[in-house]
């Protein structure tokens, strides 16, 4: 690496960019972030590589789209983890010189996909210390926590919870700080990952969250009620009346506010030690999340709609101190080239046109006899979606609607944009889940049950 600052990469899992007040939402969910803006780069149309978090995480961390990677898809019978043969954005770091943690809110990114590698510190969703160098980072609490993870994750299960996800929450990013406040005086750089899920259901955000927003508090039954009922949506049991998703929707927004207020702990902590202004901060979401905003058995599938692809960013470079707005599209696959670059020019890694695709179904209790892959260009007027079975469609992103009969020479120019840049993945593992070359690797129970709650089982 020609440049070796410091990196905070902080993913806030299913974060939708109209949910966002940096992005115009008329609530302020997001204050730290809007202040972050006013120094650091925004970006209008940045796409996720995948709509989910797996093959998400996945491309972030090796710089190549799923079909290249191959974690495409996750079951408990045969889970698509990544090769060892392909590096990572850490184990690159690491052998750079850079003292690397990870702290991660979700089952996927960590141990159970390989996504842990690299990292000298790391901590599961259920607070398991599944790597450590050092044993100052961790209290007697954390270590006793580490000891019986399996136990709180039984704790943290619906319906009957005992801890809610607030404790997690808290937890991570409280070692985070104290991971960056070790390192302060270190002459070794530091990567800093930490997922974050307060964006993703269920959902229970603190009190003072919805008194922020100027929202209804809720009663103590309220929450595992609505959170029932979205698990019942999600997973195609029900749908969601107007009144039920209008106060989802609030309790999404107070989930967002609570979350920023950890990211200002994080900066807040940053800038006390001296080290924020020097410091790349990369702040984004994996992906969005449809919440009743379209069907679940729309086609193409619901998941290819912008809500769910095109997510926010900040970049924020080492010494920058002046705020910009980039409406380029941007391929957060670019990231990893960003962090290895270490101060990339204002704008660098953009696109004419970002790709992404999607792997249906994402994961179950078993692998389906048929995955169908969805493959996406967006530039900033349209969308071009296209399966491996050459149906086609086009977007207007304006309204991100699709057109019924669109211009066949446009369908042709975007159909072959897209074709050229998958030429350009070279060797692709289009169908990782049945090759032979995954991983067999069952999926612990309390792992599962986890998932389920989260509605990807």
């Amino acid at each position: 690496m020609s440049n070796s600052p410091d990196v905070l990469f902080l993913v806030l899992d299913s974060l939708r960019k109209d949910r966002v007040s940096t992005y115009d939402h008329d609530r302020e969910t997001t204050p730290t972030l809007s202040t972050l803006a006013t120094y650091a780069t925004t970006y209008e149309n940045a796409f996720t590589p995948a709509p989910w978090t797996l093959p998400s995480h996945a491309s972030m961390f090796t710089g190549s789209f799923p079909s290249e990677h191959g974690v495409t898809n996750g079951f408990s019978d045969r889970m698509s983890r990544l090769e060892p043969s392909r590096s990572t954005l850490a184990e690159e770091l690491a052998a750079a010189g850079y003292r690397t943690a990870g702290f991660s809110n979700n089952p996927w990114v960590g141990q159970l996909s390989g996504l842990d590698r690299g990292f000298e510190e790391f901590v599961e969703w259920d607070l398991e210390i599944s790597s450590s160098a050092d044993d100052g980072i961790h209290t007697r609490r954390d270590e006793r926590h580490s000891r019986f993870h399996s136990v709180l994750g039984k704790a943290a299960r619906q319906p009957a919870f005992l801890l809610k996800r607030r404790f997690f929450t808290d937890s991570l990013v409280d070692r985070t700080k104290r991971w960056l406040a070790r390192r302060a005086d270190d002459d070794e750089p530091t990567f800093t990952f930490l997922n974050l899920m307060e964006a993703h259901s269920p959902y229970f955000p603190p009190k003072q969250a919805f008194a922020d927003l100027g929202l209804e508090v809720p009663n103590p039954i309220e929450p595992r009620v609505l959170n029932t009922k979205l698990l019942a949506y999600v997973m195609g049991k029900a749908d969601l009346d107007p009144e039920t998703r209008e106060r989802i929707m609030e309790y999404y927004d107070a989930s967002a506010r609570y979350q920023d207020s950890k990211v200002e702990e994080l900066f807040g902590l940053l800038q006390t030690e001296g080290l924020f202004d020097e410091t790349l901060v990369i702040v984004c979401a994996d992906h969005g999340k449809t919440l009743g905003d379209y069907p679940r058995d729309e086609h193409p599938p619901h998941y290819l709609r912008d809500i769910n692809l095109n997510v926010p960013l900040w970049i924020k470079r080492p010494g920058q101190r002046e705020g910009e707005r980039i409406g380029e599209p941007f391929e957060l696959v670019s990231l990893f080239d960003v962090v290895r670059d270490g101060d990339p020019p204002a704008g660098t890694h953009t696109c004419e046109t970002a790709i992404a695709e999607d792997f249906v179904p994402h994961a179950g209790r078993t692998t389906p006899d048929e995955i169908t892959r969805w493959r996406v260009a967006a530039d900033r007027e349209y969308k071009y979606a296209r399966n491996d079975a050459g149906e086609e469609h086009l977007y207007d992103r304006s309204a991100d609607a699709r057109q019924s009969s669109p211009d066949p020479d446009r369908l042709e120019s975007y159909g072959e944009s897209l074709s050229k840049r998958v030429r350009r993945f070279g060797s692709e593992r289009s169908d990782a889940a049945d090759d032979g070359s995954a991983t067999d690797r069952e999926i612990d129970a309390d792992v599962e049950a986890q998932l389920k709650d989260l509605g990807y089982m």
